[in-house]
């Protein structure tokens, strides 16, 4: 396992906070050799990554959440600075719980500014046909792109609804075995909470994500070079 990178000194605590409303200015830039694997341990749950070039990232800050919204700081790790070489990070998160659980990564550059990655799922409980793996962000002022996990080929459904219950938007999509994308375009939505539920006969998948105006979203960051 990676060493665990330890934010001890003043200095960078001040300037991790002071980042928060400053993320624009960041320079860090990181691209991923494949996405993050979420595997249900005994103790809680393994994330492994493996980067393929890093730029200006010194730490990895390992985010979780229960509701895809709001989300707390699990960890980190030290990342390699700036490498052009395969490099594979782990981090066991000691965590026992029977809801849905959702992680992202926070890049830290030198100067405490960061990006946010992709937002990546693990359902303890799903047993369904599909599942959805990952989504760009659960913080939208345009459109959500849903990555789907596929047992077979199917139709999807799909809905949003808002904190009172209104379908917003809704559509289907024809999926394949395998990994899918699903795009919803967002941008003509009211700022506020919304769930989008994905359905096929009884099976159903949702999460939760939150429209926003352009000056509140985060700046996001992530790429990996082949799926």
């Amino acid at each position: 396992m990676k060493k665990q990178f330890n934010f001890a000194s003043v200095k960078v605590l001040i300037l991790i906070i002071f980042s928060f409303g400053f993320a624009s200015l960041t320079t860090a830039k990181c691209v991923y050799l494949k996405p993050m694997n979420i595997k249900k341990m005994g103790m809680g749950f393994m994330l492994s990554w493996e980067t393929s070039e890093e730029a200006d990232i010194q730490a990895f800050v390992i985010q979780r959440s229960t509701n895809g919204i709001d989300f707390k700081n699990a960890g980190d790790v030290k990342g390699a600075g700036y490498s052009t070489k395969v490099t594979s990070y782990r981090f066991l998160d000691l965590i026992h719980t029977g809801k849905k659980t959702c992680y992202r990564l926070l890049h830290y550059a030198t100067d405490g500014s960061f990006t946010i990655s992709e937002t990546f799922f693990m359902d303890k409980k799903n047993n369904s046909t599909f599942s959805i793996a990952s989504v760009n962000s659960t913080i939208t002022n345009n459109e959500i792109s849903l990555t789907l996990d596929a047992k077979k080929s199917m139709t999807i459904n799909y809905e949003v609804v808002n904190k009172g219950g209104q379908i917003v938007k809704k559509g289907s999509q024809k999926i394949n075995t395998g990994k899918n994308f699903v795009n919803i375009n967002c941008k003509a939505f009211s700022t506020g909470a919304y769930n989008v539920v994905l359905k096929n006969g009884n099976k159903n998948s949702n999460i939760t994500i939150k429209k926003v105006s352009e000056r509140e979203m985060p700046q996001l960051e992530y790429s990996v070079v082949h799926m």
